[in-house]
């Protein structure tokens, strides 16, 4: 499987992606190439989900750049395998918002949340500490 674009309505839907993978059988293993600057989280957390409910087992080959939203698909991998000039790039969720100031607070306080979920994920895969990664994070490392 490939995910060389952006993630989302732009590039490789979530919608899209699951599609591709209900062609494989249940138990198929999954080699992912990724080389994408990210895009929407929302459908990198379900394309992440779909992997994780797989079967087979999943080497994800982060061929270029795994940044934002895509790095949290990598984490989906049994595996992952990432050459010495390859990247990957986590921050802080981001968004846009227009409106009053409570449409402002509304949107902080699922940015927050949305956070809090990226977090965890990223400290399970990667065996550090929920407070290290929401440092990485916060340094767009």
């Amino acid at each position: 499987m490939l995910i060389y674009d952006e993630i989302g309505a732009y590039g490789v839907s979530a919608k899209g992606f699951l599609a591709e993978l209900s062609a494989l059988l249940d138990d198929a293993p999954i080699d992912l190439r990724l080389n994408s600057p990210g895009g929407s989280v929302f459908d990198a957390v379900a394309i992440h989900n779909a992997l994780s409910r797989h079967a087979g087992t999943v080497t994800v080959w982060i061929d270029g750049i795994a940044a934002s939203a895509a790095s949290y698909i990598a984490m989906a991998g049994d595996e992952i395998v990432m050459p010495e000039n390859a990247f990957l790039m986590i921050h802080d969720p981001a968004g846009l918002v227009m409106g009053t100031a409570e449409d402002m607070r509304a949107m902080a306080e699922a940015l927050d949340k949305v956070k809090g979920s990226l977090v965890s994920g990223y400290a399970a895969k990667s065996g550090r500490t929920p407070e290290e990664v929401s440092a990485l994070m916060a340094a767009e490392t």
